[in-house]
């Protein structure tokens, strides 16, 4: 692995770095000993490396109000001149206050669905506090149930701004062929409709709808303001929206018990009907399970899979 590469994620790390201080004893942790249990910590290359890293991680917590006490450690006949705890009562509930799994796991869903990259510090905050806790989810399928919201949609920020503000944004769109063009667009409303977000947005004098994940670029604003549309023009739009989706449907079998089983909420002999906003992203998104689904209905659906695998066989010849 690379210098400064980490297989675990930065909330992932932060909660690690966490759950130690609060094991820490009263005379607390030295950064050697943080950076020895901490993962991340100990696969950077250089001590500067690591250093950075700690000193990153300290204002994150900090910022989530967590609350950090430095301990000089000048008596501990130590070469680290100060060792870390996290203070006493930071994690204390309120009294009264309970949680349970299924409130959990909730919390987690919400924390996957927005893949860590939309959610606030306090919300970071919370699901850390109640990680490191140990009230944790009990339930197996929880992934299974995650909307899968991909890099994409690092654009979902950008345009929610510019919807607030009213402005025009510029962007990069990647149609079904693979072809790409420059789109200019009032921001009207995103939605999240069969695993998609949805952008309606306002392109010369018609609303469209934008796949989130066909955007490719940044998103960039405009000081210009953007066009003025009706509320009833919008809930229109939307309608017809959810029409689209509605019609598109996909008929699939399941393997019994397996992600896609409970990914889908299959029953008795595992066959289940899905709508979908777009073939073939719908497509990518039936490949990820492999042979725990296969496809009944339609047969472009069935067929966009087979040429999926083709061109990855092909990759690899």
């Amino acid at each position: 692995m690379s210098a400064g590469a980490s297989k675990q994620s930065p909330a992932g790390r932060l909660f690690t770095l966490t759950c130690c201080l609060m094991a820490a004893p009263v005379i607390g942790l030295s950064k050697n000993d943080i950076f020895r249990s901490v993962v991340s910590y100990a696969e950077q290359g250089s001590d500067s490396a690591k250093e950075k890293m700690f000193d990153r991680d300290k204002s994150d917590l900090r910022e989530m109000g967590v609350q950090l006490e430095v301990i000089d450690s000048s008596s501990f006949e130590e070469t680290d001149s100060a060792r870390y705890r996290i203070a006493k009562g930071s994690f204390d509930w309120p009294a009264g206050f309970e949680i349970n799994n299924e409130h959990m796991t909730l919390l987690e869903l919400a924390a996957k669905a927005w893949n860590n990259q939309l959610l606030s510090k306090s919300a970071q905050s919370g699901l850390i506090r109640l990680r490191s806790l140990g009230v944790v989810d009990s339930s197996r399928q929880l992934s299974a149930f995650t909307p899968r919201l991909l890099a994409q949609q690092e654009s979902f920020a950008p345009l929610a701004d510019a919807i607030a503000e009213g402005k025009l944004v510029r962007f990069s769109y990647r149609k079904t062929a693979g072809t790409t063009s420059m789109r200019e667009v009032t921001p009207l409303k995103l939605r999240f409709i069969e695993g998609q977000w949805v952008l309606l947005a306002k392109q010369a004098q018609e609303i469209k709808n934008f796949l989130l994940r066909r955007i490719v670029s940044e998103v960039r604003s405009s000081e210009l303001p953007g066009e003025s549309v009706s509320a009833a023009q919008v809930d229109e739009a939307e309608a017809e929206l959810v029409a689209f989706v509605t019609k598109n449907v996909a008929v699939l079998k399941v393997e019994q018990d397996s992600e896609a089983w409970w990914h889908f909420g299959a029953k008795d002999n595992g066959t289940v009907e899905v709508n979908f906003m777009d073939e073939a992203l719908f497509a990518e998104d039936l490949m990820e399970f492999g042979p725990e689904v296969q496809v009944l209905s339609p047969i472009s659906l069935s067929q966009r899979i087979d040429s999926g695998w083709q061109r990855v066989l092909d990759a690899h010849a």
